[in-house]
């Protein structure tokens, strides 16, 4: 018993509640007087839990001229009750989550002291958290952005989103991709390897939304460029793992235009999507 005991006080019956439930669900029609025995609780306490119970819609209260009895309902009515009470709950405490921090999401560090700005910002650790930074600069873009970048592991969709709406802001995108395979990509929602021809596939819809793209056979360094002001660089290694390399965020015009100037030359000798296609012909 003590097993569905500590399976009750989980899903947020208190012990005595459980206690009571289980006396109940493996009886059939009893008193409060039974079930106390049953549960091994004070009678006073099983009074307040019945009525608790009734209430929710657990038991149904049978009231005869000399006593008052208490029957459990069906299982499965019950389980449903549960769950649509869980579901109930978790939903109100997402919306009031979401419209929480919408109500403080402005006050994000509005009080930081002027000794704490740095032009310089270091992102360690989970990848999620740089995945974040980028589209939050992407998200903040006006003007445009410069990316120089290799496909890895599996490629979000998220970026791509932003990507779109970057152009309908006005704004451009010109991506410098390296011409590799080495990555997977959601087809009928499952992860796949790709292709020579699902790369050029997935480019040319980047292309159908405005982005400017050509290829190396290998790039020097992932990096990005928001608004000719703000570079993003990723700092890799093989020989170090990904959990513990760094990028790092430089807030800095003249060295954002440095960066641009590097990215150009590269973005010159760097091949088309279409003669990327006549390698495969």
């Amino acid at each position: 018993m003590g097993k569905e005991i500590e399976k009750l006080e989980n899903i947020g019956f208190s012990n005595y509640e459980a206690k009571v439930f289980l006396a109940l669900y493996k009886g059939t029609i009893m008193s409060a007087t039974d079930i106390a025995k049953e549960a091994k609780i004070p009678r006073p306490s099983v009074y307040q839990i019945l009525r608790n119970f009734a209430v929710r819609g657990y038991c149904n209260e049978v009231t005869t001229p000399k006593k008052q009895f208490f029957e459990i309902i069906d299982s499965k009515v019950i389980q449903d009750k549960l769950e649509i009470e869980f579901r109930t709950d978790f939903n109100h405490k997402l919306t009031s989550l979401k419209d929480c921090f919408n109500e403080i999401r402005p006050h994000f560090r509005t009080r930081q002291p002027d000794e704490y700005n740095s032009d310089v910002e270091l992102i360690k650790g989970y990848n999620l958290h740089r995945e974040q930074k980028f589209l939050e600069l992407v998200k903040k873009s006006t003007k445009g952005i410069l990316v120089m970048n290799r496909f890895m592991g599996n490629v979000s969709g998220k970026l791509d989103k932003e990507s779109k709406n970057l152009h309908k802001r006005g704004g451009y995108i010109r991506s410098i991709y390296e011409s590799s395979t080495n990555f997977k990509l959601k087809i009928d929602d499952k992860w796949q390897d790709v292709s020579k021809e699902d790369l050029i596939r997935m480019c040319e819809d980047f292309v159908k939304h405005g982005e400017e793209i050509r290829f190396l056979s290998e790039i020097p360094q992932i990096l990005a460029v928001f608004d000719e002001r703000i570079v993003y660089i990723s700092l890799t290694d093989e020989k170090i793992p990904a959990r513990d390399s760094s990028d790092v965020v430089i807030k800095n015009k003249r060295f954002a235009s440095f960066v641009t100037g590097l990215f150009n030359i590269y973005w010159d000798k760097a091949d088309t999507l279409g003669a990327l296609k006549k390698e495969l012909n």
